[in-house]
């Protein structure tokens, strides 16, 4: 099953092949499973007329700043009317969603019902995969395949249909930040395709900085799952539940439907803020930050802090970057741009090390400090292999093997 961040990006219910081409995906042969992108944008847009009847236009601009196959993230709010269409039929919508540019939300779902809040002036909350769009420009994306697989999944208690295009190609697309207001025709064949998708459609996106055999891993993975005869976890009995309650209590239009959000558990949020904790920064964190962005850290303390433009208070760490002998300076980052040592740290080391750099300098003593975490403390070599399992140990022989 795919675990998302939030519960409206959650996918619950088994797949249902759309069309005879996407039986062929399911039971054929596919490239990979994934669009690959330098940056992820998304355009919320809507008719200027009053009758509300027209072309659309562009009214905000989000930008994901962390997503992965699974995953739609840290989204930023980066833009308000692009084409300057708005402030002159509507200056109010403009200036109730300019109050929101600069702000950075934890996922994609939390943003996009922020921004149609905004716009709408109301509460009610709308199916953001299927009403948020992302417009893509791209020389190798067949537009038959886009959107190509339908499925359903519970959003509160309320059965919906949504679409996304796993046949696809690894092709590598194009997000436009400031999309046209009239999407162009291809001039002759063979032109790059350039059009707009609901966000939704196009999943699953992938980093285009994402390695090689990850992504070959991801095509694998995904054959296997869909000659299986589905590509989503099954339904499980609370989310019958919740439906059957859902048809015996129907809902006026724009009324919401209460829910209790499922917290964390205790236990896991605090092991998270832990001062000791190794740590690694996620790759948007590390991308914008200083070269020491890419070390492991260690978890000096936690506070309540607002941060990075979010409105609300955020639970945050301080973070040391090591080495201990650099004295490299610390910073506060939010705990949800942090990810534990153990799952970052092989690919860290495979992508970024160089021998003798201050990094490899610091991965070896984060191994030191990793193995002194248990009781008893753990050999050398056994806390290298956990962490980077199939990885050569460069510590045989190495002077700081004991630190």
């Amino acid at each position: 099953a795919r675990k998302h961040l939030c519960r409206e990006t959650h996918l619950s219910t088994p797949l249902l092949a759309s069309s005879p081409r996407a039986s062929a995906w399911c039971g054929g042969s596919f490239l990979a499973p994934c669009m690959l992108l330098d940056r992820l944008f998304v355009v919320y847009r809507d008719s200027v007329d009053n009758s509300m009847s027209g072309t659309p236009v562009p009214l905000a601009v989000l930008e994901v700043l962390d997503f992965n196959e699974k995953q739609l993230c840290s989204t930023r709010v980066v833009r308000v009317d692009p084409h300057g269409v708005w402030k002159a039929r509507h200056p109010e919508k403009v200036d109730a969603v300019e109050r929101l540019v600069g702000r950075t939300y934890n996922c994609l779902g939390q943003a996009c019902q922020c921004v149609y809040a905004a716009c709408h002036d109301t509460a009610a909350r709308t199916e953001f995969m299927n009403r948020f769009e992302v417009y893509l420009r791209s020389s190798e994306i067949d537009p038959a395949l886009l959107g190509e697989i339908s499925y359903e999944r519970l959003s509160r208690g309320v059965r919906l249909t949504e679409w996304c295009s796993p046949a696809l190609a690894a092709a590598r697309v194009e997000s436009l930040e400031i999309p046209p207001l009239v999407t162009p025709q291809p001039a002759r064949p063979g032109d790059p395709w350039e059009g707009w998708i609901p966000v939704g459609s196009g999943r699953p996106y992938v980093h285009s900085g994402t390695p090689h055999y990850v992504v070959e891993q991801l095509q694998r993975e995904a054959r296997r799952v869909a000659l299986e005869g589905g590509f989503f976890a099954r339904e499980r009995s609370r989310d019958a539940h919740k439906r059957s309650h859902a048809e015996a209590n129907p809902l006026e239009e724009g009324e919401l439907r209460g829910q209790k959000s499922r917290k964390t558990s205790g236990q896991a949020r605090a092991k998270e803020v832990k001062p000791g904790r190794l740590v690694f920064l996620k790759d948007h964190v590390r991308s914008r930050g200083p070269a020491h962005a890419t070390h492991p850290h260690v978890v000096v303390s936690s506070t309540l802090q607002r941060i990075g433009g979010v409105h609300q208070a955020r639970r945050c760490v301080v973070l040391r970057p090591l080495p201990e002998a650099a004295a490299l300076p610390e910073a506060t980052h939010a705990v949800v741009d942090t990810v534990g040592l153990k799952e970052d740290f092989a690919r860290t080391w495979r992508e970024h090390v160089a021998p003798g750099s201050l990094l490899e300098e610091a991965m070896l003593e984060a191994v030191g400090l990793h193995r002194m975490r248990t009781t008893p403390p753990q050999r050398m070599n056994n806390a290298w292999k956990r962490l980077a399992p199939g990885i050569p140990n460069p510590m045989h022989g190495n002077p700081r093997a004991g630190a």
